[in-house]
C-alpha cells in the first residue's frame, strides 16, 4: 500500500522568521501578536504554530538570526583589543545612534536592512523583558548574555594592561556593570530621551572606570576616519 501524500506545504518558513524580525525589531517583541505575523505572511496561525511548534519557537528562531547576523560579530571583536581599542564605545554609540559601521566589517552585519522606525537593539530591548519570554527564548538570552559578559571581562582586562581602565577593577563586575549601561542606553531610547544627554549619563556612569576624561563624540569621530 503506497505512501498517502499529505497537503503540500505553502508556508514560507524563512520568510516568516524574516517578517518576524523586522515587526520585532522595529515595534517591540512583545508589542507583535502572532496573529499579526500571520496576516503579514498571509499564513494561518496553526501554520505558524506546526513550523515553530509555539510564539517561543518563533521568538527563539529570530533572535537566533539576530545574534548570527548582528551581536556575534560585534562582540567578536572584542577578542581584538590591538585592532578595536575603542570597540566598547562603539558599541554604545550604536545603541544610541541606532548602528554603528566602525563595529565589525563582517558581511552578514554590514548587509543588515535595520527597519525604518527600530529604536537600538533587538537584543537589549528583548532583554530588557525577558521575564515575559517562553523557555527556549529565554535560555538563548542567558546564554549569551553569559558570551557578553565574558566578552567585557577580556576587554576590560585589555583595557586595565593598557592603562585605560582602573587596576583595582574586578573584571567580573566590572563587566556585568558594562552590561547594566547597554540596559540603561535601551531604557532610555525607547523612553524619548534626549541622545546627548544619553551620552552624558554614559559619560557620568564610566568615570569611575577610567583613567582619563572620556569624550564619546569625539572617540567615535576618531574612528570613522580611520576607515
Amino acid at each position: 500500500m503506497g505512501k498517502t501524500l499529505g497537503r503540500p506545504k505553502t508556508l514560507d518558513r524563512e520568510e516568516i522568521i524574516n517578517i518576524a524580525f523586522n515587526e520585532y525589531w522595529e515595534k517591540g517583541m512583545f508589542n507583535v501578536s502572532l496573529t499579526t505575523i500571520a496576516k503579514l505572511a498571509k499564513v494561518s496561525r496553526p501554520g505558524i504554530y506546526k513550523e515553530f511548534e509555539d510564539e517561543d519557537g518563533l521568538r527563539t528562531e529570530v533572535l537566533k538570526k539576530y545574534i548570527k547576523l548582528s551581536a556575534e560579530p560585534v562582540h567578536k571583536n572584542y577578542d581584538s583589543y590591538k585592532l578595536y581599542p575603542n570597540h566598547l564605545f562603539n558599541h554604545f554609540d550604536a545603541i544610541i545612534n541606532d548602528g554603528n559601521k566602525n563595529l565589525t566589517k563582517d558581511k552578514n552585519y554590514l548587509k543588515i536592512k535595520r527597519p525604518r522606525n527600530a529604536i537600538g537593539c533587538l537584543m537589549e530591548r528583548t532583554r530588557l523583558n525577558s521575564e515575559l519570554l517562553g523557555p527556549k527564548a529565554k535560555k538563548l538570552i542567558k546564554t549569551f548574555n553569559t558570551f557578553r559578559i565574558e566578552c567585557f571581562k577580556k576587554y576590560v582586562r585589555n583595557a586595565q594592561a593598557d592603562g585605560k581602565f582602573k587596576k583595582n577593577l574586578n573584571a567580573k563586575s566590572t563587566a556585568e556593570y558594562i552590561l547594566a549601561q547597554f540596559s540603561m542606553i535601551q531604557t532610555y531610547r525607547l523612553n524619548g530621551i534626549n541622545k546627548n544627554r544619553i551620552e552624558n549619563i554614559l559619560k557620568t556612569a564610566l568615570k569611575p572606570l577610567l583613567t582619563y576624561t572620556i569624550n564619546l563624540t569625539i572617540i567615535i569621530i576618531l574612528c570613522i576616519t580611520e576607515l
